[in-house]
């Protein structure tokens, strides 16, 4: 009987040792689909949600036209691009608080216009102060839900286009860019 009492207590002292290496096993399966999920999410699906984005209003009403870009505008003035001058229009650092937010939140954007023509750019310039309190107004009645939602950046382009388009005319090009967009 002795040897039987020594197998049991070989066996017990063999079981504690197991369940460490099994719940070691365990543990790195788990940090590893923790990190291969994290690196999923931040690496692999920005790439493919941009991939397969639809283009945005603001973008297919300039290409519509005939233009064809072939880069952003940098700076304050105009842009060369593709057959003609675009000239750009910038309001920078407009600040509102949101919808909702009772003062607690803010958003902080710059909005960048560009024309196609000299014409719309004066009428534009000369407007300015009525172009960047419709884009006040918009920015201002837009929720922090509404602000954060995914292609809300797209749909404030297309609405922005259409308030510069009530002040040179609905028929004139306008792409807009937000350079800075930043909700606190």
């Amino acid at each position: 009987m002795s040897e039987a009492a020594a197998a049991t207590a070989g066996a017990e002292a063999a079981a504690p040792a197991g369940g460490k290496k099994a719940g070691l096993v365990i543990g790195l399966t788990l940090a590893g689909a923790l990190a291969g999920g994290l690196a999923a999410s931040l690496v692999v699906a920005p790439k493919i949600i941009a991939r397969n984005a639809p283009p945005t209003a603001a973008t297919t009403d300039s290409a519509s036209a005939g233009g064809h870009e072939s880069g952003e505008a940098h700076g304050g003035g105009s842009a060369e691009a593709g057959e003609g001058e675009k000239k750009l229009i910038e309001l920078p650092n407009i600040v509102v608080n949101p919808a909702g937010s009772q003062g607690s939140r803010f958003l902080m954007a710059t909005v960048a216009v560009t024309v196609a023509d000299e014409a719309a750019e004066k009428v534009l310039r000369s407007h300015e102060v009525e172009f960047k309190d419709k884009v006040v107004t918009i920015l201002e009645t837009l929720t922090m839900a509404q602000l954060s939602a995914p292609g809300a950046r797209d749909s404030l382009r297309v609405k922005i286009a259409a308030a510069a388009g009530t002040i040179i005319g609905p028929r004139v090009p306008v792409k807009v860019f937000l350079p800075q967009f930043v909700i606190q």
